[in-house]
């Protein structure tokens, strides 16, 4: 693993594994950040708060933020942040060095990260201006079986009342709420029983998506199964 700073843009590079041993599943923590509005529109998100948690719910860090521009829009109704509130909290830079410390777990060769859960994570590490492997993020918002038919993401309050049972976010958006909903989701789709799905070695490409038409109207049902590959992986994998 290694850790590049680019216009106090910080990179984490990790060289994926591709095989476990025994006992060497992979952590997760759940993330979540509140913004508040910068610019002369308050367009500008600024984040003001974050959470993390572990698989048990436990709260790792949390903690307001202070934002690095003046502040134009609270989006109070949403966020329940005031000037009081952001006034003590901790720099952003602060904040991303001990976001990293967790992921990465003190370690220098990525033997101690950890998977990366939340809903639309993107809009989280731009906030931070933190970027991290793609190969060990897991989005609610983009996991395939979660959204809607038209691969359009769905929100995190319809996914926790669909999939879990409860409502949230009837008031301002709390950010430990938030993660442990996003956590809940994803270890109930890690823990689905997928069958094949569990392949010893996930196989990488497009799928028949990478055959000829010519081609795949030779193939019988049963080749055209054999080289059907998913194209995207299935959490269940996590659990090895």
């Amino acid at each position: 693993m290694s850790v590049h700073i680019h216009n106090r843009h910080i990179e984490i590079i990790v060289t994926p594994t591709r095989t476990l041993g025994v006992n060497t599943r992979l952590k997760a923590v759940a993330i979540d950040c509140e913004m508040v509005g910068g610019g002369d529109d308050g367009s500008t998100d600024l984040c003001a708060s974050i959470c993390l948690v572990d698989e048990d719910e436990h709260v790792i860090f949390s903690t307001h933020v202070q934002p690095q521009l003046p502040v134009t829009d609270y989006r109070h109704k949403v966020t329940g942040l005031t000037e009081e509130d952001l006034k003590n909290g901790m720099r952003l830079q602060d904040v991303r060095e001990k976001v990293l410390a967790i992921l990465c777990g003190g370690h220098n060769d990525g033997a101690g990260r950890l998977l990366l859960v939340g809903h639309d994570l993107r809009h989280d590490m731009k906030c931070l201006k933190l970027q991290y492997p793609s190969h060990l993020l897991r989005d609610t918002a983009k996991y395939v079986p979660l959204m809607k038919t038209n691969l359009v993401s769905q929100s995190l309050k319809y996914l926790t009342r669909s999939y879990l049972g409860y409502k949230i976010q009837c008031g301002k958006h709390e950010p430990y709420e938030d993660c442990v909903a996003a956590m809940r989701l994803y270890k109930r789709m890690r823990d689905q029983e997928h069958g094949k799905a569990e392949k010893e070695e996930e196989e990488e490409g497009d799928g028949l998506n990478s055959w000829k038409q010519s081609d795949l109207e030779k193939m019988k049902p049963e080749e055209l199964y054999h080289n059907s590959t998913s194209e995207y992986r299935c959490w269940c994998l996590d659990r090895r």
